[in-house]
């Protein structure tokens, strides 16, 4: 087994109950599982000994970054992202008057934030770029353009 399918599955050990539930697939990129990880941890401590049910409900890669959805038993959230050719505009509504779960998608935020310059093959520095109609962030030596299937190899479930 490789490191990071090690790393994956010792958190999913580790947080057992963030696992599990109705999810729409969980995806998880290589490059990018270091700061999951810190996410996961950081949610963990915020919820202490009531979990609230929290799940996670879809992780996956949209627009060439990390994108994290979740849910508890209070709260569902919805995020709507508009790309309009000039940028990407986020809306999320369901979060008002909770606390937690509004600094739970704070945290989420802050590693799909992440994501946005780092190669979601190695971690390297990286910067979005579009490839037909496809956005992705990726490194030098892990682009589409480079030959192989290394970005299909990036996902570890």
């Amino acid at each position: 087994m490789d490191k990071e399918l090690e790393q994956l599955n010792e958190l999913k050990q580790r947080f057992a109950y963030m696992f599990t539930g109705q999810n729409l697939g969980l995806d998880i990129y290589r490059g990018w599982l270091s700061d999951f990880i810190t996410a996961c941890e950081a949610i963990d401590a915020l919820l202490g000994n009531d979990k609230r049910g929290f799940h996670w409900r879809h992780t996956k890669e949209k627009h060439g970054f990390a994108r994290y959805y979740f849910r508890t038993d209070e709260v569902r959230p919805f995020r709507l992202s508009i790309s309009d050719g000039k940028g990407l505009r986020e809306i999320t509504t369901g979060l008002d008057g909770h606390e937690i779960e509004q600094q739970i998608a704070k945290l989420c935020s802050v590693a799909e934030m992440a994501s946005l310059t780092k190669c979601m093959v190695c971690s390297a520095p990286a910067t979005i770029q579009r490839y037909g109609g496809w956005a992705v962030c990726a490194c030098e030596k892990h682009s589409p353009d480079v030959p192989g299937d290394h970005l299909k190899k990036a996902v570890i479930r």
